[in-house]
C-alpha cells in the first residue's frame, strides 16, 4: 500500500462567496491551501514551493519540468498556510530551526493523491514543498515511454538476463521511478517473487512486494535490504542507491544471483559507474555484475509549435565483454570514455533524433543537456 495515512483530505472546488465570507484565520488558511492544491491538480503540477518573502508567501508550481509563479499570500497568512500545511503533514508545527520530512493524503475529483511534504529553514522564514503523487495513475509500458526500437530492444534484453543489477539513472524528477515500475511490469507473472524497496511507495502494484522505508521507526534502506533477502526473493527493485551500505547490499544481492533494479542520481550513464566506484565499490566486483544502465532525461514535448507534457531522451548501455573489462581496470575506463560513448546512442544523440523527427525542440535540449548540442 502507500503512504499509512490516519486522514484523507477531501478537495472541494472553491466558490466566491467563501472567498468573501468573514471567517477566522484559521479557516482562511484551510480555505486558501484548499485553492492551492485544486489549482496545483488542475495545472497538472508536480511540485508546490511555499517560499516566504519580505513582502508574503510566493506560491509555485511546477509544470512539465519548468517552475512558474502562481500567487502571493500576504506576510499574514503566511504562518497560518504553513503552520497548518505542517499539521495536515503530521510535522511538529512548533519545530522551525530543522528540517522535516511527511506526507498527507488528499482527494479531489474522486482520484486520490499522496503530497510528499518537505520542510526547510531559511533566513527568510521556513520554506515548504510538496511533491504530488498521483496514486492511481496508469501504468506505462515499456514501448510507451519514448524509447527507440534500438534502445527498447535493449531493455527488453536487460530484463531477461538471469542475474545481475541494471541501474536507472537521471537527476530528480526525470522519471526513473516511472521507467523501474514499468520493467517490473514486465516482469509480474513469471512465476518469480518480486520485492521492491521504497522511499516512498509511489504506485501500487498488484503482484509485487512493495516495502516502503521509514527511517523514523529505524526501517532504512540498508535494513530493509537485509530483511528482503531473508524473503527468498528472486527480482529486488532499490528505490534509490544512496550511500555505500545500501549500494554493497544491492550489489551483493545481485552478485550472489539475484536480478537487482536500482535508481542513482547521476547525469548519464557512464557517470553511473563513476558514482558506484566514488561511493566504495570495488571496480572488478561492479564490472562482474553490472549488467547495464539506463539514464533518462524529461524535455517539453513540441505539439504544433506548442510545447506542452513532456517526453523522454535516454541512453541504454549494455555491459557486454568490452564495456566489462574497461570497467574492471577503473584507470583505464576513465582513459576510453569516449570509446565507451560510441558503443551506444547517448541523450545528445536521442534528443537530436528526436528534434529532428518534431517531438521536442533544440532550445529544450540545451536548457536540460546544456550548451553540449
Amino acid at each position: 500500500m502507500l503512504f499509512q495515512q490516519h486522514h484523507i483530505y477531501q478537495i472541494e472546488p472553491q466558490n466566491e462567496t467563501q472567498t468573501q465570507t468573514p471567517m477566522a484565520a484559521g479557516d482562511r488558511a484551510a480555505i486558501r491551501i484548499n485553492a492551492i492544491l485544486q489549482a496545483a491538480l488542475e495545472q497538472k503540477a508536480s511540485d508546490i514551493h511555499l517560499e516566504p518573502q519580505r513582502d508574503g508567501l510566493l506560491i509555485q508550481f511546477r509544470c512539465d519540468g519548468v517552475l512558474e509563479p502562481f500567487c502571493k499570500e500576504t506576510i499574514e497568512m503566511q504562518p497560518l498556510i504553513l503552520n497548518r500545511l505542517k499539521v495536515m503533514a503530521e510535522l511538529d508545527s512548533m519545530e522551525r530551526r530543522l528540517p522535516q520530512d511527511g506526507h498527507m493524503a488528499i482527494r479531489f475529483q474522486e482520484q486520490q493523491y499522496d503530497l510528499r511534504v518537505s520542510t526547510l529553514p531559511l533566513f527568510q522564514g521556513e520554506k515548504i514543498v510538496l511533491r504530488i503523487l498521483g496514486q492511481q495513475e496508469q501504468l506505462r509500458r515499456l514501448h510507451e515511454l519514448g524509447f527507440t526500437a534500438e534502445n527498447l530492444a535493449k531493455v527488453e534484453q536487460l530484463l531477461q538476463m538471469p542475474n545481475g543489477i541494471v541501474l536507472v539513472c537521471g537527476p530528480t524528477g526525470s522519471g526513473k521511478t516511472t521507467t523501474l515500475y514499468s520493467m517490473l511490469a514486465a516482469l509480474r507473472g513469471t512465476g518469480k517473487n518480486i520485492v521492491t524497496l521504497e522511499d516512498p511507495v509511489e504506485y501500487e502494484m498488484q503482484g509485487v512486494n512493495q516495502v516502503q522505508v521509514n527511517e523514523r521507526t529505524g526501517l532504512t534502506f540498508a535494513r530493509g535490504l537485509r530483511s528482503i533477502l531473508r524473503q527468498d526473493p528472486d527480482i529486488i527493485m532499490v528505490g534509490e542507491i544512496r550511500d555505500l551500505e545500501s549500494a554493497e547490499i544491492a550489489i551483493r544481492l545481485a552478485y550472489t544471483g539475484h536480478r537487482v533494479f536500482a535508481s542513482l542520481h547521476t547525469g548519464d550513464a557512464l557517470g553511473a559507474v563513476n558514482r558506484m566506484v566514488e561511493l566504495g565499490i570495488a571496480p572488478h566486483l561492479l564490472a562482474s555484475c553490472l549488467n547495464g544502465v539506463i539514464a533518462q532525461r524529461l524535455v517539453r514535448k513540441q505539439d504544433n509549435g506548442v510545447l506542452q507534457g513532456r517526453i523522454a531522451i535516454q541512453e541504454v548501455l549494455v555491459c557486454d565483454d568490452t564495456v566489462r573489462d574497461y570497467m574492471s581496470r577503473y584507470e583505464r575506463f576513465l582513459a576510453h570514455k569516449q570509446e565507451i560513448v560510441s558503443l551506444y546512442a547517448s541523450l545528445v544523440d536521442d534528443g537530436k533524433q528526436k528534434v529532428m523527427q518534431g517531438m521536442t525542440t533544440v532550445q529544450e535540449l540545451k536548457a536540460v543537456l546544456g550548451p553540449c548540442i
